[in-house]
Protein backbone atom coordinates (compact mmCIF):
# COMPACT_ATOMS: atom_id res chain seq x y z
CA UNK A 1 0.00 0.00 0.00
CA UNK A 2 3.51 2.18 0.87
CA UNK A 3 4.89 1.52 -2.24
CA UNK A 4 1.72 2.26 -4.25
CA UNK A 5 0.90 5.95 -2.65
CA UNK A 6 4.34 6.43 -3.47
CA UNK A 7 4.09 6.19 -6.80
CA UNK A 8 0.88 7.72 -7.05
CA UNK A 9 2.60 10.63 -5.12
CA UNK A 10 5.67 10.54 -8.02
CA UNK A 11 3.00 10.20 -10.86
CA UNK A 12 1.74 13.22 -9.27
CA UNK A 13 4.61 15.20 -8.60
CA UNK A 14 6.09 14.69 -12.25
CA UNK A 15 2.58 15.73 -13.55
CA UNK A 16 2.70 18.99 -11.56
CA UNK A 17 6.11 19.93 -12.91
CA UNK A 18 5.81 19.08 -16.03
CA UNK A 19 2.50 21.11 -15.59
CA UNK A 20 4.93 24.03 -14.37
CA UNK A 21 7.34 23.80 -17.33
CA UNK A 22 4.52 24.21 -19.50
CA UNK A 23 3.20 27.13 -18.19
CA UNK A 24 6.66 28.80 -17.84
CA UNK A 25 7.05 28.14 -21.59
CA UNK A 26 3.52 29.15 -22.17
CA UNK A 27 4.35 32.30 -20.09
CA UNK A 28 7.37 32.91 -22.46
CA UNK A 29 5.42 33.05 -25.38
CA UNK A 30 4.50 36.83 -24.52
CA UNK A 31 8.15 37.79 -23.86
CA UNK A 32 9.35 35.50 -27.26
CA UNK A 33 6.52 36.46 -29.37
CA UNK A 34 8.18 34.90 -32.68
CA UNK A 35 7.84 31.57 -30.73
CA UNK A 36 3.71 32.59 -30.60
CA UNK A 37 3.38 28.79 -31.96
CA UNK A 38 6.63 27.13 -30.99
CA UNK A 39 6.34 27.55 -27.26
CA UNK A 40 2.36 25.73 -27.17
CA UNK A 41 3.86 22.67 -29.34
CA UNK A 42 6.94 22.66 -26.89
CA UNK A 43 4.55 22.85 -24.06
CA UNK A 44 2.38 20.28 -25.67
CA UNK A 45 5.20 17.78 -25.68
CA UNK A 46 5.48 18.19 -22.22
CA UNK A 47 2.07 16.24 -22.06
CA UNK A 48 3.34 13.39 -24.24
CA UNK A 49 5.59 12.47 -21.00
CA UNK A 50 3.29 12.53 -18.68
CA UNK A 51 1.05 10.63 -20.46
CA UNK A 52 4.09 7.85 -20.75
CA UNK A 53 4.71 8.45 -17.18
CA UNK A 54 1.81 8.68 -15.38
CA UNK A 55 -1.57 7.94 -17.56
CA UNK A 56 -4.37 9.81 -19.71
CA UNK A 57 -6.12 10.51 -15.86
CA UNK A 58 -2.50 12.72 -15.13
CA UNK A 59 -1.99 14.36 -18.66
CA UNK A 60 -5.85 15.40 -18.62
CA UNK A 61 -5.23 16.92 -15.44
CA UNK A 62 -2.16 18.68 -15.96
CA UNK A 63 -3.68 19.56 -19.39
CA UNK A 64 -6.56 21.40 -17.90
CA UNK A 65 -4.18 23.18 -15.24
CA UNK A 66 -2.23 24.64 -18.07
CA UNK A 67 -4.85 25.75 -20.58
CA UNK A 68 -7.12 27.82 -17.43
CA UNK A 69 -4.18 29.11 -16.03
CA UNK A 70 -2.55 29.84 -19.73
CA UNK A 71 -5.65 31.57 -20.66
CA UNK A 72 -5.78 33.56 -16.97
CA UNK A 73 -2.37 34.29 -17.01
CA UNK A 74 -0.69 34.96 -20.40
CA UNK A 75 -0.96 37.56 -21.62
CA UNK A 76 -0.24 36.44 -25.45
CA UNK A 77 -3.65 34.94 -25.83
CA UNK A 78 -3.38 33.35 -29.88
CA UNK A 79 -0.48 31.54 -27.83
CA UNK A 80 -2.79 29.93 -25.34
CA UNK A 81 -5.41 29.23 -27.12
CA UNK A 82 -3.48 27.05 -29.68
CA UNK A 83 -2.49 25.26 -26.84
CA UNK A 84 -6.39 24.79 -25.01
CA UNK A 85 -7.45 24.25 -29.03
CA UNK A 86 -5.01 21.84 -30.17
CA UNK A 87 -1.18 21.31 -28.87
CA UNK A 88 -2.27 20.38 -25.01
CA UNK A 89 -4.95 17.77 -25.59
CA UNK A 90 -2.99 16.28 -28.72
CA UNK A 91 -0.42 14.45 -27.17
CA UNK A 92 -3.49 12.64 -25.31
CA UNK A 93 -5.18 11.29 -28.51
CA UNK A 94 -2.20 10.99 -30.59
CA UNK A 95 -1.61 7.10 -28.60
CA UNK A 96 -4.91 6.28 -29.17
CA UNK A 97 -4.74 7.00 -32.85
CA UNK A 98 -1.59 5.51 -33.50
CA UNK A 99 -2.70 2.13 -31.66
CA UNK A 100 -4.63 1.24 -34.91
CA UNK A 101 -1.84 0.66 -37.22
CA UNK A 102 -3.54 2.13 -40.06
CA UNK A 103 -1.47 4.22 -41.57
CA UNK A 104 -3.54 6.29 -44.05
CA UNK A 105 -6.69 6.26 -41.45
CA UNK A 106 -4.29 7.19 -38.28
CA UNK A 107 -3.09 10.50 -41.02
CA UNK A 108 -7.10 11.17 -41.94
CA UNK A 109 -7.72 11.26 -37.90
CA UNK A 110 -4.71 13.25 -37.03
CA UNK A 111 -5.36 15.92 -40.17
CA UNK A 112 -8.53 15.96 -38.60
CA UNK A 113 -7.60 16.90 -34.73
CA UNK A 114 -5.70 19.74 -36.28
CA UNK A 115 -8.54 21.05 -39.29
CA UNK A 116 -11.28 21.11 -37.27
CA UNK A 117 -10.28 22.77 -33.69
CA UNK A 118 -8.20 24.96 -35.95
CA UNK A 119 -10.92 25.63 -38.27
CA UNK A 120 -13.43 26.27 -35.77
CA UNK A 121 -11.57 28.82 -33.69
CA UNK A 122 -11.07 30.83 -37.08
CA UNK A 123 -14.44 30.94 -37.58
CA UNK A 124 -15.19 32.18 -33.84
CA UNK A 125 -12.58 34.53 -34.77
CA UNK A 126 -13.44 35.95 -38.05
CA UNK A 127 -16.94 36.30 -36.40
CA UNK A 128 -16.52 37.64 -33.34
CA UNK A 129 -13.71 40.11 -35.19
CA UNK A 130 -16.18 40.81 -37.59
CA UNK A 131 -13.61 40.04 -40.69
CA UNK A 132 -16.02 38.28 -42.78
CA UNK A 133 -15.47 41.26 -45.86
CA UNK A 134 -11.63 40.67 -45.73
CA UNK A 135 -12.43 37.04 -46.06
CA UNK A 136 -15.43 37.60 -48.92
CA UNK A 137 -13.33 39.16 -50.77
CA UNK A 138 -11.16 37.25 -54.20
CA UNK A 139 -8.30 36.71 -52.59
CA UNK A 140 -9.81 35.75 -49.14
CA UNK A 141 -10.37 32.11 -50.20
CA UNK A 142 -7.02 31.53 -51.29
CA UNK A 143 -5.32 33.17 -48.17
CA UNK A 144 -7.41 30.74 -46.16
CA UNK A 145 -6.27 27.44 -48.43
CA UNK A 146 -2.86 29.10 -47.92
CA UNK A 147 -2.93 29.40 -44.70
CA UNK A 148 -4.25 25.81 -44.46
CA UNK A 149 -1.72 24.25 -46.47
CA UNK A 150 0.91 25.40 -44.18
CA UNK A 151 -1.26 24.77 -40.86
CA UNK A 152 -0.95 21.49 -42.78
CA UNK A 153 2.56 20.58 -43.35
CA UNK A 154 3.40 22.50 -40.08
CA UNK A 155 1.04 19.71 -38.39
CA UNK A 156 2.67 16.79 -40.10
CA UNK A 157 6.05 18.00 -39.34
CA UNK A 158 5.25 18.59 -35.76
CA UNK A 159 3.57 14.81 -35.10
CA UNK A 160 6.90 13.30 -37.33
CA UNK A 161 9.08 14.92 -34.83
CA UNK A 162 6.80 14.43 -31.53
CA UNK A 163 7.18 10.79 -33.00
CA UNK A 164 10.99 10.82 -32.68
CA UNK A 165 11.34 12.28 -29.53
CA UNK A 166 9.45 10.23 -27.61
CA UNK A 167 11.04 7.54 -29.95
CA UNK A 168 14.71 8.95 -28.22
CA UNK A 169 12.90 9.70 -25.00
CA UNK A 170 11.62 6.00 -24.68
CA UNK A 171 15.39 4.55 -25.73
CA UNK A 172 17.89 6.88 -24.63
CA UNK A 173 16.31 9.35 -21.45
CA UNK A 174 14.02 7.68 -20.19
CA UNK A 175 15.83 4.16 -19.02
CA UNK A 176 19.37 6.52 -18.30
CA UNK A 177 17.92 9.63 -16.04
CA UNK A 178 13.93 8.61 -15.21
CA UNK A 179 13.87 4.67 -14.72
CA UNK A 180 14.65 4.92 -10.77
CA UNK A 181 11.91 7.65 -10.76
CA UNK A 182 8.83 5.41 -11.42
CA UNK A 183 10.04 2.10 -9.83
Amino acid sequence: MANKRQANGRMMAFGGIMAAVALVLMLLSSVIPVMSYGLPAIAGFLTTLVVIECGDKMAAVCYGAVSLLSLILVPDKESAILYLILFGWYPIVKQYIERLRKPVLEWVLKLLCMILPVGAASGIAVAVLGLEAVFGEEMGGLFIAGFYLVAVIAFVFYDVVMTRLISAYLSVLRPRYLSKLFK
